[in-house]
């Protein structure tokens, strides 16, 4: 706590700024826009295995946060939105939120370990180590964890990135093997079940924490949805046509799935409370509904308008 009150009170507005940008990259949001940006236009393969790690890790800290139960920096006190260099808005979402591990961590870990052993370009690999250490440490300047929360989530990341840097190939032989259905299916009762396990853990309290894993949880179910459909009847060339035909569909992209967020948002919101169980179902739904939006609905327009060259289908 020592630390993190030391660099409270001797933050500069350069620093802040900094440090504010270094954390919005490793917002669940940052993710999906990298990831995107490498679907649409570089590798779709390891696109969707570093979204699945980081969404899957994502979940997993959302998990281990209501077990330890540890309150973030200055909550104790009820003056988070003094000390907090975050936004308003920010700063209610993470109120509701428990410290340890931190998150944005133990995500940047396990996502940039993985892209760092699959890339050999030198410059990808200076950003996958740079990224999770400016990353971490932009969380404790920011006053909303403790070293302690950083250094856990970067050693329960990287250790999680090991399991697909050994057996990437065979989880994905395995999960290939079975039917479209059943891989809907095993992600739909994995969701429920693990939402309902962090319920339980929590104190059956619905209130606040499931709303994000939610998130995470849809979206991946999302990808099992909409992978095996675009690769059955899209299956675009990502290094295919120009520069500016690449960029045409990452915005393309984005704006769809960002389309699909808010309407659905506004939508679901004259159905239900956010925080009811009906208003979870639906951050389930919607999430889901931008998964597909970004994996197969998207692909689908932007070779309709011939902004990508279309590949022989391939089981894949």
């Amino acid at each position: 706590m020592a630390l993190v009150q030391f660099l409270a009170e001797h933050r500069n507005i350069f620093l802040t700024k900094f440090f504010l940008a270094a954390s919005s990259l490793g917002d669940i949001e940052g993710y999906i826009a990298i990831t995107t940006l490498m679907y649409v236009m570089w590798d779709k393969k390891l696109a969707i295995r570093l979204s699945i790690l980081v969404l899957l890790t994502a979940s997993l800290n959302y998990l281990l946060k209501i077990i330890i139960k540890n309150p973030r920096p200055f909550m104790r006190e009820g003056t988070y939105v003094k000390e907090w260099a975050v936004s308003a808005k920010n700063a209610a979402e993470l109120a509701t939120e428990y410290s340890t591990p931190s998150g944005h961590a133990m995500a940047a870990s396990s996502f940039y370990s993985y892209l760092y052993v699959l890339t050999r370009n030198r410059y990808v690999r200076v950003i996958a180590i740079a990224l999770p250490i400016l990353i971490g440490l932009s969380r404790p300047y920011l006053g909303v964890h403790y070293m302690e929360d950083v250094l856990l989530g970067w050693a329960i990341g990287f250790s999680v990135a090991l399991i697909p840097i050994k057996y990437a190939d065979r989880m994905s032989t395995a999960w290939n093997n079975l039917s479209h259905m059943q891989q809907i299916g095993i992600a739909v009762a994995a969701s429920s079940v693990f939402c309902l396990l962090g319920i339980v853990i929590n104190g059956w309290r619905i209130g606040g924490q499931p709303r994000a894993f939610l998130g995470y949880a849809g979206f991946l179910t999302g990808i099992v949805i909409a992978r095996p459909l675009e690769l059955g009847t899209v299956n675009f060339a990502p290094k295919s046509s120009t520069v500016a035909a690449k960029i045409l569909r990452y915005v393309l992209t984005v704006a769809m799935v960002i389309f699909a967020l808010l309407i659905l948002d506004s939508a679901f919101a004259m159905i239900a409370d956010k925080f009811s169980l009906l208003g979870y179902l639906l951050q389930y739904v919607r999430y889901t509904a931008a998964g597909i939006v970004c994996i197969f609905l998207a692909p689908l327009l932007f070779t309709k308008l011939r902004l990508a060259e279309i590949k022989p289908i391939a089981k894949n």
